[in-house]
């Protein structure tokens, strides 16, 4: 691929992208929305506990007989945990990670008074605390942690809720406020945020990783919907990739989706047309050869009549120019038309077929058998079992060209070699001659119209079409064509690699 041209995306990949964005969009939101939605129940639960223990505290603040305030703590102490409902008489111990600090838990028969009572509770590694505090409405402390600050009265007589910050920390603090011992109490409890952020983190990953399970599910079953909606688009592309590249046929009108219907209907008026002008390249060649031949053939006759009647030294001599060029012209236009029924275009897939290729050469020997006792040039063939699927004609006038050529540039006395055979698993035709060679710097501009290479001995005046004609051939057949030196390291050798027949295709009887 150049590197200027830029890939350009599948439609699996530009639906996948379009399906993925999204939904991960969608996912996105859908998170974000369920994080408001479940936060304000878990700050509930946490503000219900963190109220329970408040309203269990109070219920232990008792007034003894003779005035003074007591906590009549239980034995053992409730656990004042989140999420659990608080046991307010004998019972199990707290869970492990939320026992008081030691020397912080007081007798069963403690009496509250300033900078006593209970100590902070630590959740598991120390990082979480809950602190309580109960003071008079003017901040005299009757127990608990004497600087926890108090959430402002909103509402007298009930709970106040504030978030407010002790020692660096951010806490939650409940306020109840109450005279049920006698007289005013508040009774404050806190909790640090950690505990509800981190419950809320882990419902936040448990919706993430459910939703991006269910985002995988759906881009899953998506790719899935996408691969069988892409079949018959498959089917078609491979149709079209497995045609030969000389089918002009129509695409059979199989089911495909209706956006592509008009794409196939367009491919099928295409080759449509490019057959009907193949056809009518065909038929026009075919009577341009006929009006050409005749005229040629009739000229040559009345030539070779006057030939015979005169017995002038000097006329003689004209007429040999005359049959001569006539001769070129027919092989030129001959070679003009060969050239032009060689265009891939103008060749059906039912026009190829198994050949042998030991067949073709015997047949192009045969041919040029003459010609080459003529010019006193031995010919000679080595053929091995290969077959080829290819056009029989033209196989044949490119073989007759080649061996045209080598004769034509070979020197009396010399050799001309027509080989065939499977090398490598590969099937070659190669003519090679004895003559001078063509340079590689012309290997290439030979293989032009109207070039010929320079030097060398030749029978005759070639119209630089040969090789042209045996490019256009190997085209036809996927082939390649390579120049190259005689073996003997003089002369050339030209070498056609073909495609193999495939393992399915009948062999020629």
């Amino acid at each position: 691929m150049p590197e200027n041209q830029q890939r350009v995306p599948s439609v699996r990949g530009r639906l996948m992208v379009y399906l993925l964005l999204p939904l991960v969009f969608l996912m996105t939101v859908s998170i974000w929305a369920d994080h408001r939605v479940i936060a304000k129940p878990v700050n509930d639960a946490f503000d219900h506990a963190l109220s329970h223990a408040a309203l269990v505290i109070a219920a232990h603040v008792k007034r003894t007989p003779d005035g003074q305030l007591k906590m009549a703590w239980p034995s053992p102490m409730p656990s004042m945990r989140p999420w659990f409902a608080q046991r307010t008489g004998p019972g199990p111990r707290p869970e492990p990670g939320f026992e008081p600090e030691p020397g912080s838990e007081p007798p069963p028969d403690f009496v509250a008074g300033p900078g006593t009572g209970l100590g902070p509770w630590r959740g598991p590694g120390g990082r979480e605390r809950m602190l309580y505090r109960v003071s008079r409405p003017n901040g005299e402390t009757l127990a608990g942690t004497a600087d926890l600050p108090m959430a402002p009265a909103n509402d007298p007589g009930g709970l106040d809720f504030a978030d407010l910050p002790y020692r660096d920390t951010s806490f939650r603090i409940v306020s109840y406020r109450t005279d049920d011992a006698g007289e005013p109490l508040v009774v404050t409890v806190a909790d640090t945020m950690q505990r509800r952020h981190r419950a809320l983190q882990k419902l936040d990953a448990a919706i993430g990783i459910s939703d991006f399970i269910q985002l995988l599910l759906v881009l899953a079953i998506s790719l899935i919907g996408i691969t069988v909606a892409l079949r018959p688009l498959k089917r078609l592309r491979d149709k079209i990739v497995n045609r030969e590249p000389q089918s002009l046929e129509p695409l059979s009108p199989e089911p495909v989706p209706s956006e592509v219907g008009p794409l196939v209907e367009s491919l099928n008026t295409l080759l449509d047309t490019v057959r009907n002008s193949a056809m009518a390249q065909q038929h026009f060649l075919t009577n341009a050869a006929h009006q050409l031949r005749t005229p040629l053939t009739g000229l040559k006759a009345q030539l070779e009549v006057l030939r015979g009647e005169t017995t002038d030294g000097p006329q003689q001599a004209r007429i040999a120019l005359l049959q001569g060029g006539i001769d070129r012209l027919a092989h030129t236009a001959n070679q003009l038309l060969a050239l032009a029924r060689a265009e891939p275009s103008a060749h059906r897939a039912s026009d190829f077929a198994v050949l042998s290729l030991p067949v073709l050469v015997n047949e192009a020997v045969e041919v040029m058998l003459d010609r080459a006792v003529k010019h006193q040039i031995d010919l000679g063939a080595e053929s091995e079992p290969a077959h080829v699927n290819g056009v029989r004609w033209l196989l044949h006038e490119m073989l007759v060209n080649l061996l045209d050529n080598a004769i034509r540039h070979t020197p009396a006395g010399g050799q001309v070699t027509v080989r065939c055979g499977i090398e490598r698993g590969v099937p070659y035709l190669e003519v090679e001659d004895s003559g001078p060679g063509i340079p590689p710097a012309e290997r290439e501009r030979v293989r032009e119209r109207f070039y010929s290479a320079s030097g060398g001995n030749s029978h005759g005046h070639g119209s630089g079409l040969g090789l042209a004609i045996v490019e256009e051939v190997v085209r036809v057949h996927l082939g390649r064509l390579s120049i190259l030196d005689n073996h003997e390291g003089q002369g050339a050798r030209m070498r056609i690699d073909l495609p193999p027949v495939a393992k399915n295709a009948s062999r020629p009887s």
